[in-house]
C-alpha cells in the first residue's frame, strides 16, 4: 500500500471522528482545530470535480455522509424531511399543496420534474427509489386535504390568494406572482395547458425578511433583505432554482 493511500486512510479516520463528534462532515477549509483536515476535505471535493478521486474513495466518503457541495446539503436536508413524512404517513406521496410543509411539497414536485426531463442525478434518483418515492401522479387528485384521501373536485380555475408565491412551471423554472388577477404570460400558458390547474408553489414570507445565501460549508453567508413585495432578489431566486426551496431566513 502506498504512503499516499495510508495518508488518505488516516485523514478519512480523522473525518470519521469529526462526524462522530459533530454529526456531520462539513469541515470548514480554515478550521482552526485541525487545518490539515479542513484542507483535505476541500481537496477531496476538488479531486472529485476534476475526475482524480477514485470511485472507491467517493463511495466511502458518500457513505459517511460527505457533502460534495452546498446544493447537496440542501438536497439531503429535504430528503430527510421526506423520510420523516414517510415515517409518519407511510408514503412519500406528499400532497401538492400541503399546508403543513409547502416547501417539501414543492421539492417533491421538483424531483418529479427533474426526473421527467432527465436532469435528476442518478444517485439522487436511486435514493428516492429506495425510499419508495412516488414518481407517477397522473390520474391522482392534485389537491388533498388529508394524506391519502382525495379532495372534492376543484372548479375549472381557482384564483390564487393575494400573496407572493413562486410557482413551479417546469424543472428549475419558477414564476413569481402576487395573487393579482393579471397573471404572468408563462403562468397563464401553464394553466391553459393543465385544465385550469395552477402549478405547485412556494409561499413567500409576508413582510420584510432577511435571507442568508452563501456557502454553507465554509460558514460564510450573505444576508439579503427583501421587503416582502416585488421581485425576489436575483441570488435568492437563483438559490430556489437550484435547490427547490427557499434559502435560510428569519
Amino acid at each position: 500500500m502506498s504512503r499516499q493511500s495510508l495518508n488518505w486512510d488516516d485523514m478519512y479516520r480523522a473525518l470519521e471522528s469529526f462526524r462522530k463528534e459533530r454529526g456531520h462532515c462539513n469541515v470548514c477549509a480554515n478550521w482552526e482545530k485541525n487545518p490539515q483536515l479542513g484542507r483535505w476535505v476541500a481537496m477531496q471535493r476538488y479531486r472529485r470535480k476534476i475526475g482524480e478521486l477514485s470511485a472507491k474513495c467517493v463511495d466511502r466518503l458518500s457513505k459517511l455522509g460527505f457533502v460534495w457541495s452546498p446544493t447537496d446539503a440542501v438536497w439531503n436536508e429535504m430528503f430527510e424531511r421526506l423520510q420523516a413524512f414517510r415515517a409518519k404517513h407511510g408514503t412519500c406521496d406528499v400532497p401538492s399543496q400541503w399546508a403543513e410543509d409547502p416547501h417539501l411539497a414543492n421539492w417533491v414536485a421538483n424531483q418529479r420534474h427533474r426526473k421527467k426531463m432527465g436532469s435528476l442525478l442518478p444517485d439522487r434518483a436511486k435514493r428516492l427509489d429506495d425510499a419508495k418515492f412516488v414518481w407517477a401522479v397522473y390520474g391522482k387528485s392534485k389537491e388533498r386535504g388529508e394524506v391519502g384521501k382525495a379532495a372534492k373536485p376543484a372548479p375549472d380555475k381557482v384564483e390564487p390568494e393575494a400573496e407572493e408565491r413562486l410557482y413551479l412551471a417546469g424543472p428549475g423554472t419558477y414564476i413569481q406572482h402576487d395573487g393579482s388577477p393579471k397573471l404572468p404570460a408563462k403562468l397563464e400558458r401553464y394553466i391553459a395547458s393543465h385544465r385550469g390547474d395552477f402549478p405547485p408553489y412556494i409561499p413567500l414570507p409576508r413582510g420584510p425578511i432577511v435571507f442568508q445565501v452563501g456557502d454553507d460549508l465554509s460558514g460564510r453567508r450573505r444576508k439579503i433583505t427583501w421587503s416582502g413585495k416585488g421581485a425576489l432578489p436575483e441570488l435568492v431566486h437563483k438559490f430556489v432554482e437550484e435547490n427547490g426551496t427557499l434559502p435560510p431566513h428569519g
